[in-house]
């Protein structure tokens, strides 16, 4: 499950934010910031799938499978989970948590099913790596 989720990074597209807001103009840079953003989302890619296929990651246990990282990979991996989740959330509309709905345009099918799925598994996992790395109050 957890392959399977990194697997669809990255889900932001490199010019989502361009022209976000009506009337504001386009920035000279704007063009550059999206060309590195894109490239840096073609490195991180590569360097998922590397480190997903590397031996040992994965140890078979009693427990099913145990997943292993460095301390600092952690926040790396932070990123493409958040960026999965994000990424699930803009294409399902953006929908608001506090109005209990998503935007009336976006139709219930099996494909906002899986990426709302996809949206709270990758969630799930952010939460569950910082709960690992936080020190537990005394």
């Amino acid at each position: 499950m957890m392959t399977g989720i990194l697997r669809r990074y990255p889900m932001i597209i490199a010019n989502h934010f361009k022209n976000r807001w009506a009337g504001q103009s386009v920035h000279p840079t704007d063009e550059l910031i999206q060309e590195a953003l894109a490239e840096q989302q073609r490195e991180n890619k590569k360097q998922l799938e590397e480190m997903l296929a590397q031996p040992g990651r994965f140890a078979e246990d009693e427990m099913g499978f145990r997943f292993s990282i460095a301390a600092s990979e952690m926040e790396w991996l932070l990123q493409m989970f958040n960026d999965v989740r994000v990424g699930c959330w803009i294409q399902l509309g953006e929908p608001d948590p506090n109005k209990g709905h998503m935007p009336p345009e976006q139709k219930i099918n099996e494909q906002t099913v899986q990426l709302a799925w996809t949206m709270e598994m990758a969630g799930l996992f952010v939460h569950e790596i910082l709960e690992a790395i936080t020190p537990a109050e005394s």
